[in-house]
């Protein structure tokens, strides 16, 4: 990936954006990327995951009535004092749309039943194992979602491409089947869909890869597998003109990706097995 800009210099100019005076007549869409590119086992599949979800969500601003805002965090920005820096400097409006994207490793702690989203890994140093520093660099899927919530906004999405086991697992697969990569070029963007997607009625989404006790696959071509389904299936549904009495499709788009990823997964090994990856994910209408 190219050389960045140092993070402070690259998040002062996302504040700025952020809050530029646009008098309300521009919604921003607010994307929060962060990769682990730094770990050798999953660098690759991180490094596409993060073209792949920068690319879809640019397309659509670029088409559209959206402002694009992003913010990176790969490399050796990767901590989680940085993650939380970008998500205190979020200051959305009414209309404004935030998407929090995470692609590294995840974890569920083995005793704690209560949370089935996972762990999401910001250690700076992977190889400090110590339980300490792993509980003070590491923050479940569904805090990052409630602290999105708190700084407002119409629409709040929260994603993670992770594992979601309950022990260490290296998730580097090569396939073994030869898949079908499709092209970088993205369809056009219809408006109307992504008005319908994006303002119609407030709405807070969180989607994991994998459901508790399951490893999240990641491929060094095309990406995690999620990440690949999920992109693919959300530049399709921009591309269509939604019907006069079609509602709010995020369940559709989900269950869409979950399929797809759930399908592939099946082609690779883990563990001498054939794969087995099952999405969770839920979405919250909040009140107006």
């Amino acid at each position: 990936m190219k050389k960045e800009a140092p993070f402070k210099e690259r998040l002062n100019g996302f504040k700025t954006l952020l809050n530029r005076d646009l008098s309300g007549q521009m919604p921003k869409l607010i994307l929060i990327v962060i990769a682990n590119t730094q770990d050798p086992e999953i660098a690759k599949g991180c490094e596409a995951d993060v073209r792949s979800i920068r690319g879809v969500f640019e397309h659509l601003c670029q088409q559209t009535h959206f402002i694009f805002c992003e913010i990176v965090i790969v490399g050796t920005d990767y901590c989680r004092k940085n993650v939380m820096s970008a998500m205190d400097a979020i200051t959305p409006f009414d209309n404004d749309v935030t998407i929090f994207y995470y692609s590294g490793h995840g974890f569920s702690y083995g005793k704690d039943r209560s949370r089935k989203f996972p762990q999401i890994d910001l250690r700076p140093d992977q190889d400090n194992k110590k339980i300490d520093f792993i509980n003070a660099h590491t923050e479940n899927l569904m805090v990052m979602l409630q602290l999105l919530r708190l700084r407002g906004g119409r629409v709040n999405i929260v994603i993670g491409d992770c594992c979601n086991s309950t022990i260490q697992f290296k998730r580097m697969f090569e396939s073994s089947t030869e898949m079908n990569i499709a092209e970088d070029l993205l369809p056009p963007v219809s408006k109307a869909m992504s008005e319908r997607l994006f303002s119609e009625g407030a709405v807070s989404i969180i989607a994991a890869a994998a459901k508790r006790g399951e490893f999240a696959i990641s491929d060094a071509k095309i990406g995690s597998l999620f990440t690949y389904s999920f992109t693919r299936a959300l530049a399709k549904l921009l591309s269509k003109e939604p019907g006069p009495d079609s509602l709010l499709p995020w369940h559709q788009l989900l269950e869409a990706t979950r399929e797809k990823a759930f399908e592939l997964s099946k082609t690779y090994g883990i563990h001498g097995k054939p794969g087995h990856q099952e999405a969770i994910f839920e979405i919250m209408l909040e009140k107006e």
